[in-house]
């Protein structure tokens, strides 16, 4: 299932390295040579198999993900082995909505560590806080068993190689297949694991599912009488956001100024553009101007929540879900998401707008990040990598499975109930479930809502709809040393400035002045690094 127009070309997560601090988070993690394009494309990935004869009732394609109207009926228990071994596991990682209950008051926790055989240990920060302690524990040296890296950690192939256990040998070609459910991982997620001319690491596959478009409250506007709103340019796109404006009711359209959608409308690249072997960064686009412009104009229009530049990524999709804000920018895992969360009661309802054109016609929209992560494990762990495999592939066993159902529902009668063969997520399945089982390994995301089955058909429908339009960041599977020591920095530069600029803080002509300081302090280099990454992998 090819998550790209062309095939990762290796190198890996580092294609989006980017740093969580502005410098190295180990001494000793300078570049190493051996992280070239001849070396990751020399290794042997794990042999794709997939998976069971469960056939969806809305078939995806190669981009396009499979569909479910409901649960399907006796699971089977795919793994009758214990996956641990015993003895206490650690694992660090984010946590998308609350933090859960701790392991002691929380039955789902404790019955997940009798599956697996070994109580799982898991540190949890929040979203919003997750980057600050992973950075300042591997500063620290005090590494978990197993470790979540965000995909814009600096130098991965660095931290990795000095931190992290080699797994080539245990997943390379077939030997992958002693862990049936990691071998139904595509081969192209794979790509982001390989670093050094080596595999350090799991999949976490994403793709499809981490496309972000606009999500809107249907519910919400359909009490204002508008039904499947589909806004034909930005003019409309601008209205439908006022209509749903009620300051003085406390109420606006946007979370936030939906900079990236108005830039999709004016076609305007993934990040990198490739053509013809020469890179082009989206700051450098020449509709960067009417999209700030854009954006300034939704700002001063007063349709944007006015702490839309204060508040944290949390509050956001508080102010979605509790109707202060009818329109997100978000993706089909925060979809999901925002069900989960669900606070308004039955009358929560969820959809998607498609991107139209700046001036008519279709838009751009870009394809979500191949990978959320990483998962790696600690050179320094006391458990065998057959073990920690062990515990990623069962993290991985796919929809359908009774073990898929168990992971993502729990234990019926306390967290779901059964409504025909669809598990409903009780009150307490919602508040104890989400201990971030999905960051350690995880299989394609199903489209899929328990006792909902409008939900996958509205997901499935807007895949279809912009698949064939769906724009790739060109510089996935290419390693630039330069962006993952400075793109953190130079895009927080940037972002602060399109801040100021929207808010109207800032003439929309500092940007020009901007990109030019963006390519002397390091975005010539990264290009340069790009297309020399580009031209190796591709045997020119």
């Amino acid at each position: 299932m090819p998550v790209s127009r062309r095939t990762f070309l290796g190198g890996g997560l580092a294609a989006a390295a980017v740093a969580v601090t502005g410098t190295p988070l180990l001494a000793g993690c300078a570049s190493d040579k051996k992280n070239s394009a001849a070396a990751n494309l020399a290794v042997k990935l794990p042999t794709y198999t997939k998976y069971g004869d469960i056939k969806p009732d809305l078939p995806g394609t190669d981009v396009v993900l499979d569909g479910f109207l409901k649960y399907p009926a006796n699971p089977t228990r795919a793994i009758t082995e214990v996956p641990g071994d015993g003895k206490p596991i650690t694992f660090m990682t984010n946590i998308p909505g609350a933090i859960p209950p701790a392991v002691d008051k929380n039955q789902f926790w404790q019955a997940v560590n009798e599956r697996l055989g070994s109580e799982l240990q898991i540190s949890m920060a929040s979203n919003d806080e997750y980057k600050d302690k992973f950075a300042t524990r591997i500063a620290g040296g005090d590494l978990p068993d197993i470790l979540n890296i965000p995909v814009d950690t600096v130098q991965i192939p660095g931290l990795v190689k000095a931190k992290c256990m080699d797994l080539t040998e245990q997943l390379s070609g077939d030997a992958v297949k002693k862990y049936p459910f990691l071998a139904n991982i595509p081969t192209e997620y794979w790509k982001g694991c390989v670093f050094n001319g080596a595999i350090y690491g799991v999949p976490v596959p994403r793709g499809m599912s981490r496309t972000s478009l606009p999500l809107y409250r249907a519910d919400l506007l359909a009490a204002k009488g508008i039904k499947d709103p589909a806004p034909k340019n930005f003019q409309e796109f601008f209205d439908l956001a006022k209509e749903m404006t009620a300051a003085k009711q406390n109420k606006w359209a946007w979370t936030r100024v939906p900079l990236s959608t108005i830039r999709q409308m004016l076609a305007i690249p993934n990040v990198w553009k490739e053509e013809g072997g020469k890179f082009t960064s989206m700051y450098e686009h020449e509709a960067q101007l009417e999209a700030l412009e854009a954006g300034r104009k939704m700002v001063a229009a007063g349709v944007i929540n006015p702490d839309a530049f204060n508040d944290k990524a949390s509050a956001r999709k508080q102010w979605f879900n509790g109707g202060i804000a009818a329109f997100d920018y978000d993706s089909f895992v925060a979809w999901n998401q925002y069900y989960s969360d669900n606070t308004a009661g039955d009358a929560f309802a969820v959809n998607m707008l498609d991107v139209p054109g700046f001036d008519s016609g279709e838009g751009a929209p870009w394809m979500g990040s191949a990978l959320n992560n990483i998962t790696s494990f600690s050179k320094d762990s006391k458990h065998s990598a057959d073990t920690l495999l062990k515990i990623a592939n069962w993290m991985a066993a796919p929809f359908g499975t009774e073990e898929y159902l168990f992971r993502k529902y729990g234990v019926a009668g306390r967290h779901y109930a059964l409504q025909g063969t669809d598990p409903v997520p009780t009150k307490t399945g919602v508040v104890e479930t989400g201990i971030g089982l999905q960051y350690i390994s995880d299989s394609a995301l199903a489209l899929y809502w328990a006792g909902k089955p409008d939900v996958p058909q509205k997901q499935h429908a807007i895949q279809q709809k912009v698949a064939d339009r769906l724009v790739y960041d060109a510089s996935y599977g290419l390693y630039s040393d330069t962006q993952s020591k400075k793109q953190t920095q130079l895009a927080k530069t940037m972002t602060d400035l399109e801040g100021q600029i929207v808010q109207g803080k800032k003439p929309v002509s500092d940007w020009t002045a901007a990109v030019q300081t963006w390519k002397s302090s390091g975005g010539d280099t990264m290009r340069s690094e790009l297309e020399k990454a580009f031209t190796d992998a591709a045997g020119k």
